[in-house]
Formats: C-alpha cells, sequence, structure tokens
C-alpha cells in the first residue's frame, strides 16, 4: 500500500478556477482599502505630501548605506543585491528599497498635482 503523497493530481483548469476565486476577493479588499487612500491624497495638503516624500527618501537612503555597510567596510563597491549580506542586514536592505518606493510614490503623486 503506498501511503505517498504525491498521488494527488488536481486538473490544471480546476485549479486556475480555484485561483480565480482567491485572487478575486483579495483584489476587493486591495481596493476598498487604496481607493479611499488615494481620495485623500488628492484633497491633501501638497506641502505635507512632498515632507513624507522627501524624508522617506532621505530615510531610506540612510537605511541603504548602514544595511551595505558591512560590504564597504570589506571595500567590495560594486555588488549589486543582498546576497552578499547577513540576515539582519538584508532586512535592513528591503526596508531601504520599500522608503525609497514609498518617497518615489509620494513625490510622483505631488508632481501630478503640481
Amino acid at each position: 500500500m503506498s501511503k505517498r503523497n504525491s498521488d494527488w493530481y488536481i486538473p490544471p483548469d480546476l485549479l486556475a478556477l480555484l485561483g480565480l476565486f482567491f485572487v478575486l476577493p483579495c483584489i476587493a479588499v486591495l481596493a476598498s482599502i487604496l481607493l479611499p487612500l488615494v481620495a485623500r491624497l488628492q484633497t491633501s495638503n501638497i506641502r505635507a505630501l512632498y515632507g513624507f516624500g522627501l524624508g522617506s527618501g532621505v530615510l531610506g537612503a540612510i537605511l541603504l548605506l548602514v544595511a551595505r555597510l558591512p560590504l564597504y567596510k570589506q571595500r567590495r563597491f560594486w555588488t549589486v543585491g543582498p546576497t552578499q549580506l547577513d540576515r539582519k542586514h538584508c532586512r535592513l536592505y528591503w526596508l531601504a528599497y520599500i522608503f525609497i518606493a514609498s518617497s518615489l510614490l509620494l513625490l510622483a503623486v505631488v508632481w501630478l498635482r503640481v
């Protein structure tokens, strides 16, 4: 008697249908969260958006410098990506890029409003 878990077979069309039933509610929840935020961005103060965007960019640049500091101490300046970083610095690396991306998004909103 075989006790393998690989005996299960789900047809690809049924798998796509199940994926569709999972993706559509996720999109609806995300849209219900993001649409009021976008409406608030249109009526908010442009100087506050610019300040938050600039602050987020500066914080992201500082976090990126701190995350890559072990590589700079080893005189490896031209490495790409966080593959040579340890776990703590790799998390800082990705957190820095989240702040930089949010900065670019906020500054794009400011640019579109002006």
